[in-house]
């Protein structure tokens, strides 16, 4: 993917082509394919180019037309219609940009441009006519940007590191981050850095007159466009959503890969490129996490289903990543630089697999992140929430196909899909059960006290009013789009296409009942993929954690972990954020397991996710970064 960035200065001084220079020597690692800046008066652009799609041939960004500049990281879904709408002759469609068609648009419909866009994009206009800048995101989020506003400047780009380049000191860290980074609550647009923020998806923002505005040009509703009466027919056009959705981010003409697990998600994913390529006699290439062979401890991989996959796919090419002598404190300078925020506990093995598929010069890899939000749903609250809608008969019988499915009483699955889903249960269950002490308490206490209204905080509504919140809140793109700068480091684009903006606008009107199809959980999935994925995937119902090993591979580091958390140079910094005094006792009992651990035993996540967040502040304040010590 390429990236943008630009300044813009509110004072009247003009731009220093050496400040631009600066922000891109700061994103060098983007500009595989070229790069170029350009200046006029108070106003700046500039533009670093990896080209994945046949249309980036004649990308050249900054461009200059119709009396605006124009730096863009986009890919459109829509061209012919574009094409079509805004009188580009189709035989010369190909030697068009997305930015020049971006551009174009802008003339034709201004700001009103991004309703006719479809695809995954960032950009920013420089309007000289009328003195403007227009700065737009897309639907979901996929293309990241950020921003920096003061009296004095305007400063946008792809990645935060690009805006510290040039934004005067000092700098100030952002609390708020580590709250998120812990209990995945707060703003959806902040960053570690508190004069920084993310401009979500569905926005776009304009400065004029010295006036920063932003607006949301998109919100995640029904269309009114699906209203079919069979299932099957909810089924088809799932499966061609999605299959569209797989498609349009592929150019055969590349190397493609994908990051295989051997779960639903990646398989299905594999599985349609796999289908696609062959059609083009292309390879596919896998790269899956795995263990050692012979590994002798109790952890699980899924090497037996990833195999399956190669079995059934004849044009796959694998590739097993173990990722030897590392773990999750490992190279936490570099992995906080690639993903410009807290890492997760298993980051090691995400930029393992990336560094895998970069060696065999991959330039976009897809992965089947994100299909337990919606399309793969385990559809735990069906039966509750057809029951508020009044449909008792339809609940009745999805408790019955469980039943019958998993050979379980009726009691049981009464229980479990519909008493457990109401609030009166969870309050009940409350009083009976303490939450876990660990859970409680992951951060310094006054810091708990300040969120605490946020932290607490649990929705109140079905899964599908959740999950259509957390898209319109930029919750969903902020996750989706570390993907993205992590891919640009790696040289290569990220396909994800189980968040697709158009599979999410039929997904919110496929019936709920479809979710739970012939008594399965993830039965939407299941049913849609009925012959493009091995049987024995579809039906499982098991599933190994990402990496397995995560927890030996921390217990191999503990004293590293307890070296930096007791820092005693820094113990006023440290302790103002994060709870030490649990950490030791935390670091004892972690403990491997065969599957997934246990939902009440904290001791790896908050052991990890302790000793990586020291590492980070503590390299912030190296970097000369301020904290609010004093609240």
């Amino acid at each position: 993917m390429s990236a943008v960035f630009g300044v813009v200065n509110k004072n009247g001084r003009f731009v220093d082509p050496d400040s631009l220079h600066v922000m891109q020597s700061a994103i060098a690692h983007r500009a595989t394919d070229g790069k170029d800046v350009w200046v006029d008066g108070v106003v700046g652009f500039g533009h670093c180019l990896l080209k994945v799609y046949p249309q980036q041939d004649y990308e050249h960004c900054p461009l200059i037309a119709y009396n605006c500049t124009i730096t863009a990281d986009a890919r459109l879904d829509n061209r012919n219609e574009l094409a079509a709408l805004l009188g580009i002759d189709k035989t010369r469609l190909i030697m068009v940009s997305d930015s020049e068609i971006i551009l174009l648009s802008y003339k034709r419909w201004g700001e009103d441009c991004v309703n006719h866009l479809e695809g995954e994009f960032a950009f920013a206009i420089w309007d000289a006519d009328n003195q403007k800048l227009f700065v737009a995101t897309d639907h979901i989020g996929f293309r990241p940007l950020f921003y920096y506003d003061s009296p004095e400047q305007f400063i946008f780009c792809s990645e935060i590191k690009g805006i510290v380049a040039v934004k005067p000191f000092p700098n100030y860290f952002n609390e708020e981050s580590l709250v998120q980074y812990f209990y995945s609550k707060g703003k959806s647009n902040i960053t570690y850095n508190k004069d920084i923020f993310a401009l979500c998806g569905g926005n776009v923002l304009t400065l004029q007159d010295g006036k920063m505005a932003y607006r949301k040009y998109w919100n995640l509703e029904s269309t009114g466009k699906y209203n079919f009466t069979k299932d099957q027919d909810w089924y088809d056009c799932t499966r061609e959503m999605l299959y569209r959705a797989v498609e349009n981010r592929l150019n055969t003409d590349v190397p493609i890969g994908v990051t295989l697990s051997g779960g639903l998600d990646s398989t299905s994913v594999a599985c349609i490129l796999s289908e696609l390529l062959m059609k083009k006699n292309k390879p596919l290439y896998t790269f899956s996490s795995v263990l050692p062979l012979g590994h002798r401890g109790i952890e699980k991989d899924e090497r037996y289903y990833i195999d399956l996959v190669g079995k059934h796919c004849s044009n796959i090419i694998q590739t097993y990543v173990e990722a030897p002598g590392v773990g999750p404190l490992s190279n936490l300078d570099d992995a906080f630089e690639i993903d410009e925020s807290f890492p997760v506990s298993v980051a090691y093995m995400n930029y393992a697999l990336h560094s895998a598929a970069m060696q065999n010069q991959v330039r976009t890899l897809f992965n089947g992140f994100g299909g337990d939000f919606w399309i793969s749903w385990k559809g735990h609250s069906i039966v509750y929430d057809l029951v508020k809608k009044g449909k008792y008969r339809q609940g009745l019988k999805i408790m019955q196909q469980f039943c019958a499915k998993e050979n379980e009483s009726f009691h049981k699955i009464f229980r479990r899909m519909y008493l457990s889903q109401s609030p009166y249960y969870s309050f009940l269950r409350s009083l009976f059960k303490k939450q876990n002490e660990m859970e409680q308490k992951m951060l310094n206490d006054d810091i708990l006290k300040r969120y605490h209204s946020q932290i607490a905080e649990k929705a109140k509504t079905s899964h599908a009013d959740s999950l259509v919140t957390e898209v319109n809140q930029g919750v969903i793109g902020r996750k989706v789009s570390k993907f993205y700068n992590r891919s640009g480091f790696y040289k290569m684009d990220i396909g994800t296409p189980l968040f697709d903006k158009n599979l999410y606008e039929l997904l919110i009107d496929v019936p709920i009942h479809c979710h739970a199809n012939n008594g399965e959980k993830r039965g939407l999935i299941r049913t849609i993929m009925d012959g493009v994925i091995p049987e024995e995937i579809r039906l499982r119902t098991d599933k190994k954690a990402f990496s397995p090993d995560s927890a030996v591979r921390l217990i191999a580091q503990k004293q590293e972990v307890l070296n930096v958390v007791n820092n005693s140079n820094d113990d006023l910094l440290l302790d103002s954020f994060l709870n030490r005094s649990l950490l030791k006792e935390s670091l004892c009992n972690v403990r491997s397991y065969e599957g997934f651990p246990p939902s009440f035993d904290m001791n790896f996540l908050f052991s990890a996710k302790t000793g990586i967040s020291a590492t980070v502040l503590l390299r912030l304040k190296e970097k000369g970064y301020i904290f609010d010590l004093n609240k």
